[in-house]
């Protein structure tokens, strides 16, 4: 009989051992995570500032008729290569767009807004 008492309390500090030992990987894998992912954000934010040296063009826009007129210009805008953002505004008749120069110039958002029927020009200039 305390054989059998034996097997039993045996595997019984056997499972325990083993959900311990799958606890600790657990808490030592997501603690590992945690620093990774702070790490691969602090590096990429810097990589990110330090290669790509955006720009901010500002275009009038005449012919828009309406604020669907300007949402189809930006949804135009942001899918275009290069363009990290842009800003179309009805009432104000202009777009706000910031670019990587690396991808993309001036003078191609410019075309691109022209080839949707509008009359441009670069503000300031």
């Amino acid at each position: 009989m305390k054989e059998k008492e034996l097997k039993t309390n045996g595997t019984a500090t056997t499972r325990l051992g083993t959900v311990l030992i799958v606890i600790l990987c657990i808490m030592v894998i997501m603690f590992i995570s945690g620093l990774i992912e702070r790490g691969q954000y602090s590096r990429i934010s810097a990589a990110i500032t330090a290669e790509t040296k955006t720009e901010r063009v500002v275009i009038t826009i005449e012919g828009m008729a309406c604020t669907s007129c300007a949402a189809g210009i930006k949804a135009m805008l942001k899918r275009t290569p290069g363009v990290v953002s842009a800003e179309v505004s009805f009432e104000r008749k202009e777009a706000n767009v910031e670019y990587n120069p690396a991808d993309t110039s001036r003078e191609k958002i410019v075309e691109s807004i022209t080839n949707m029927g509008y009359k441009v020009r670069l503000k300031g200039n």
